[in-house]
């Protein structure tokens, strides 16, 4: 018997098992509280949060594993893991570092949970910021909620954002790779909207690349965002109609994961143009690496 959606995203996959921790959660604004309690987001944190990370704290960017994740939050501070820190005794982190750990707390307590790759519309008016959501499942509603554990008070302010914490977002705020990708291929959307505006790079590639990640993370496999592995192309390259006719699938699969998980699952596990195969190169870092 082929398992479920909710009950695969409730147990943790390669990169979530934070279950020897003994961090006990009971839902999802707990999650995120003891998250925003560990991170501080490293490209803003002189500017927004007044404090200087040490290379360690700084390096925990690289990490995709949520179990290294809280080793060295703990080996900067070894107070319990859900005491919150001050930003300066926090570790670094990404929008993938911020859902990568609430999605791990929250499988940990068998709260079904996935990360979302995709593009965010309230950091930059008019344009869609390459970002990262945790999706959880919600008992009471019997629905899929998005909440972006980033969004603590401090980036709200900066932001111009007023809302609850945490802090849900809906389609309207935020587009998944796979709706950002449709929305594009029938004219709905500006690709040259779409990347990031403080490198000044947008793109119909960039949209192809968060749409790769998206399935992998679907399938539990949530890698960094300058990740690079299986099909795609480069800025200035035109992309195949053979390939464009393959994103095509993969997006459809992806708007609503739970419709054809079990196709989800075996297309992500039978093509190598999109399995994360243990080797990737990391934009950020220039190089190969073995995950």
């Amino acid at each position: 018997m082929r398992i479920a959606p909710t009950e695969f995203y409730a147990t943790p996959g390669r990169h979530t098992d934070v279950t020897g921790f003994g961090i006990e959660v009971a839902g999802v604004e707990e999650a995120v509280e003891i998250v925003q309690g560990l991170l501080v987001y490293d490209l803003v944190a002189k500017d927004l949060y007044g404090v200087e990370l040490t290379p360690d704290q700084a390096g925990a960017v690289h990490e995709r594993n949520a179990t290294d994740l809280l080793e060295l939050a703990r080996k900067i501070d070894p107070r319990p893991l859900d005491q919150p820190r001050s930003p300066g005794g926090r570790i670094g982190g990404r929008c993938n570092t911020f859902t990568l750990l609430t999605v791990a707390l929250l499988r940990a307590a068998g709260i079904p949970a996935r990360s979302r790759c995709g593009f965010g519309a309230y950091f930059v008016p008019g344009y869609y910021e390459d970002h990262w959501v945790a999706e959880y499942w919600d008992a009471e509603w019997r629905r899929w909620t998005m909440v972006d554990a980033q969004l603590d008070e401090t980036w709200q302010r900066a932001i111009g954002m007023s809302t609850d914490i945490p802090v849900s977002v809906g389609p309207e705020q935020f587009l998944t790779g796979g709706h950002a990708w449709q929305a594009w291929r029938n004219g709905r959307l500006d690709a040259e909207r779409c990347g990031l505006t403080s490198i000044d790079e947008h793109g119909a590639f960039w949209i192809a690349g968060n749409l790769r990640l998206d399935l992998a993370a679907l399938n539990k496999v949530e890698m960094l965002p300058w990740d690079i592995w299986g099909l795609g192309w480069e800025a200035h390259e035109e992309p195949t109609q053979e390939m464009l006719a393959t994103f095509d699938t993969i997006a459809e699969l992806t708007i609503d994961p739970d419709e054809r998980f079990h196709d989800l699952r075996d297309r992500y596990e039978s093509d190598p143009s999109f399995l994360m195969d243990g080797t990737v190169f990391s934009v950020l870092l220039g190089e190969q690496q073995q995950v």
